[in-house]
């Protein structure tokens, strides 16, 4: 589907920016989350060298609340609470015996955690990841930080300053951007492009004049091109690979925008949708060459925050705008702003 000249056209950005059509969505309070049984799993036989983020990906569809790794010297195995019962459910049919480098990893619901107790004497895995400063791109670093009563969602990975600072040297030839966005402040409307259910983090564009003249630029750009655009083999989609792909935008359907490749697995590539913070699964042989420089002069659109009370409620809030106010970067990563939704 097309819909880049419709949805994403000038007239269709000029609709959803007009102060007619604004909604303000509340966040939902912040709860603690009740008991639901058989929403954590057990995810087994993983690779040793395996990485947090890698076992986030093969996961990412069935929503994640919590991810935990645990390695020693022989084994290495890892905990997940998923979003629901029925999530959980379907991630033991699907992905049970699923290859993971070379390796049919096991997946079964949790019914007794002492079993898979690793010794005392083994690292593990921290829950936030403490990030080295010269791969942040940032004088401090981004550090792991606890505080008492206070409860504390670990920060998704495509909104960590080590996933993002590669992705922007990979495709912009720089990472300023990444410590730039964090000199917005007041009060501000923004575009929800992406939420994570049940948790405070979301993507967002900020509603200005600059963003507004760069989002007609670049998808009138993209609209023109995408017809001309061939299509790329699948030996020629690895990771580091920048296309363009269609992306789910919601009710409207989907829209042609730039993507890159984080990893394949099969027959399809998992890619990061750069201007609306997104990652998902896609077939390799849907996917545009896209590597005109002209296409990445442009800076992302979407930039990570922060409510700062609340979190999202379970179903899937695209394309409606948040009016509030920016109140500084988030205390565990510096390039997440923290945002209070207006109310009354």
């Amino acid at each position: 589907m097309r819909s880049h000249r419709s949805e994403m056209s000038k007239h269709g950005y000029e609709k959803q920016c007009s102060p007619g059509s604004k909604k303000l969505v509340k966040a939902n309070p912040l709860k603690q989350p009740g008991h639901f049984k058989k929403r954590e799993v057990f995810v087994g036989n993983l690779p040793l060298d395996i990485r947090e983020e890698e076992i986030a990906f093969l996961f990412k569809d069935f929503g994640i609340r919590s991810l935990k790794k645990h390695y020693s010297s022989f084994k290495s195995f890892a905990f997940l609470e998923l979003m629901s019962p029925e999530s959980a459910n379907l991630a033991v049919q699907l992905l049970n015996g699923h290859p993971v480098k070379g390796k049919p990893m096991s997946v079964a619901f949790v019914e007794n955690k002492k079993s898979y107790e690793v010794p005392k004497s083994s690292p593990q895995m921290p829950d936030l990841e403490v990030i080295p400063s010269v791969e942040c791109g940032f004088a401090n670093g981004a550090t792991q930080i606890s505080l008492p009563n206070q409860r504390c969602y670990a920060v998704p990975m495509e909104m960590r300053s080590s996933f993002l600072f590669h992705v922007l040297n990979d495709c912009f030839g720089d990472a300023m951007w990444l410590p730039s966005v964090a000199g917005v402040a007041g009060e501000v409307g923004l575009l929800v492009m992406d939420t994570f259910p049940l948790m405070p983090y979301f993507w967002a564009i900020i509603l200005n004049k600059e963003r507004y003249e760069s989002m007609q630029k670049l998808f009138t750009a993209l609209a023109v091109a995408e017809s001309r655009l061939p299509f790329l083999a699948k030996e020629e989609v690895r990771r580091g690979t920048r296309c363009l792909a269609e992306c789910d935008i919601g009710v409207e359907g989907s829209a042609w925008n730039r993507c890159w490749v984080l990893d394949t697995l099969g027959d399809l590539a998992v890619g990061f949708f750069v201007d609306f913070g997104r990652c998902a699964s896609l077939p390799l042989t849907a996917l545009r060459k896209l590597d005109e420089e002209q296409f990445w002069e442009i800076h992302p659109l979407a930039q990570p925050f922060v409510l700062e009370e609340g979190v999202f409620p379970p179903q899937v809030i695209r394309r409606q705008i948040l009016e509030g106010k920016l109140n500084g970067p988030s205390q565990w990563e510096p390039h997440i702003l923290k945002f209070a939704v207006k109310t009354g």
